[in-house]
């Protein structure tokens, strides 16, 4: 029968064999003659077989933190895997990352397309500047798909290679539509020393970017109460009639309309945005306009003078003196001029407005005295009143009496 006393593993096996006891050494010898500490208060001896231990109520089992660090399990056991994540963590990053690139791409791709797109306005709206800057109308023109229609026929190589251009001309900034090709470009530029801003509109075809709102402006309004001007190299003169006239930002010299009138001074027309005045424009009948319109006063009081009817002869305006003794109903009168009325300017504000001098008319009237007998008698005469209408048409000086 067994020690209880004696560990159990330290208990020889049943029908074996003694462990041997081992030989003293001299080294034992020595540790055994130092004092013996007092022995360990022995184990407490186990409880009978047959005694139960009594139930304890058992604690909620605790939720494993699955990012707490592993503990190592009693006599140096390795601690138990901890439980993981459904979806690890790592997967929830590279998701984000992904939408995050995603959106960024995107945002890139359409700041890069109207980049692209504005870009490309912007340098065609650059060319369309370099050109009006350097007179080449018809380069601006192709730009603009221009058909030069009527109003159109001041942006030519011609009128504005003469004029004073634009300098230092930029396109600053594009604007494009959301919705189409359509874009806004700022302009800017010098203009006889002063700074201009300007909008300028291009848009998109299968032919490519083109302007389609220039950098054009209308001209001042004429007035119908003068002749007009012109300017170098147009093709006719501006008047009233061209209201819609459109001209390339500039410093036009503004000439006389035609060779009937002339300019005094030398006026300019500086046509750039917000500039919408024709300023000293003052014009003067020139000698060939006063030798036209005295060559028809001529053929009229010519004409007048061949009349033989004393009335007939003042309606047409010569008045004539009246004869003393001779009844002018039924006589006849034969008119000479002998100097023409002379034609001078009227100091009206019309430039279609003038007057006529007196000039010298002699007459012989002839008929029958009161007493019923024939008779002469000698008349004097001057130029009377009379309305006419001068129109310029083309070269020429239409006077219309009336």
């Amino acid at each position: 029968m067994s020690d209880p006393t004696v560990p159990e593993n330290e208990r020889p096996a049943e029908g074996g064999t003694p462990a041997a006891e081992p030989q003293a050494t001299p080294e034992a010898a020595s540790a055994a003659a130092e004092p013996t500490p007092a022995p360990a208060k022995p184990a407490p001896a186990p409880t009978a077989p047959d005694a139960q231990p009594q139930p304890q109520p058992q604690a909620a089992p605790e939720q494993p933190n699955p990012y707490a660090a592993a503990q190592p399990g009693p006599y140096g056991q390795p601690a138990a895997e901890k439980k993981k994540p459904v979806v690890p963590r790592w997967v929830w990053w590279v998701i984000g990352g992904a939408l995050a690139f995603a959106a960024v791409v995107i945002v890139a791709i359409v700041l890069l397309v109207n980049l692209l797109g504005g870009s490309g306005a912007k340098s065609v709206a650059q060319e369309y500047l370099n050109d009006i800057a350097k007179g080449n109308a018809s380069a601006a023109n192709k730009l603009a798909r221009l058909d030069a229609g009527d109003e159109d026929f001041l942006l030519t190589d011609k009128v504005l290679g003469q004029a004073k251009r634009i300098t230092a001309p930029t396109a600053t900034r594009a604007l494009s539509s959301r919705n189409s090709d359509l874009t806004q470009v700022s302009v800017t530029y010098k203009l006889a020393g002063k700074s201009y801003r300007g909008t300028i509109e291009l848009d998109k075809d299968d032919k490519g970017w083109y302007v389609s709102r220039g950098l054009t402006y209308q001209l001042p309004y004429v007035s119908s109460t003068i002749p007009g001007f012109s300017v170098p190299g147009a093709e006719h003169s501006i008047t009233s009639a061209d209201s819609d006239t459109q001209a390339y930002p500039g410093v036009y010299t503004i000439e006389a309309p035609n060779k009937f009138y002339e300019l005094d001074g030398s006026p300019v027309l500086t046509v750039a945005a917000d500039t919408y005045q024709l300023k000293n424009l003052k014009l003067t009948p020139s000698k060939a306009y006063l030798d036209e319109v005295q060559k028809q006063v001529d053929a009229h009081y010519a004409e007048c003078a061949a009349k033989t009817s004393y009335y007939d002869v003042e309606d047409c305006g010569i008045e004539l003196s009246y004869p003393s003794n001779i009844a002018v109903s039924s006589s006849t009168v034969a008119v000479k001029v002998d100097e023409s009325p002379k034609v001078a300017i009227d100091d009206a504000d019309s430039y279609y407005q003038f007057k006529i001098g007196p000039g010298k008319f002699s007459a012989v009237i002839t008929g029958k005295d009161f007493s019923g007998n024939p008779a002469t008698e000698s008349l004097t005469g001057a130029a009377g009143y009379i309305s006419a209408d001068i129109k310029i048409d083309g070269d020429k000086v239409v006077v219309t009496f009336n």
